[in-house]
């Protein structure tokens, strides 16, 4: 029961924690998309380098991987 209760009070600290994970990699997604268009490469290629390369993507297979058990 106390492990429980402790659950229930350190989930919103681990919500906030996920929420800053979330914005740090989609601020370094725009910095990445922006830098390869100062570089000077097309908006197209850009694009298919931003999906194929989405720092988001493995942290969402290890979050759902888990809850799927």
């Amino acid at each position: 029961m106390r492990g429980l209760l402790h659950f229930f009070l350190r989930l919103p600290v681990l919500a906030f924690r996920m929420a800053g994970i979330v914005r740090i990699t989609n601020r370094a997604k725009r910095g990445f998309k922006r830098t390869l268009l100062d570089g000077g490469l097309p908006a197209e290629v850009v694009d298919e380098l931003i999906r194929d390369f989405d720092p988001a993507s493995p942290l969402r297979e290890t979050l759902f991987r888990s809850s799927r058990r």
